[in-house]
């Protein structure tokens, strides 16, 4: 079985198992989210997009979104009664 240091590579790597600064959001796939986008030493400033141009349907969710925000001709958000969606 193949291994990556002192870690088998089929098994989970614990922050114990990593040297500082080993891993990096450039060498992390980019299907893993890491949080969203945002600015600043430490990501300090979440940010968001002005446009959604895409369906959305929140399901037993909650979301927020700093505006204001444009929803695109032909696209819809859909908010169940499960769901909250805040704008501010």
């Amino acid at each position: 079985m193949p291994y990556i240091g002192n870690v088998n590579a089929y098994e989970s790597v614990g922050t114990s198992d990593l040297e500082d600064g080993s891993v990096t959001a450039a060498k992390i796939n980019s299907a893993v989210a890491l949080g969203g986008p945002s600015l600043g030493t430490n990501s300090v400033i979440r940010t968001n997009a002005k446009v959604i141009a895409e369906n959305i349907t929140f399901s037993n969710q909650n979301g927020m979104t700093i505006g204001p925000i444009t929803v695109n001709s032909g696209y819809t958000v859909t908010v169940d009664s499960g769901s909250t969606w805040v704008i501010l």
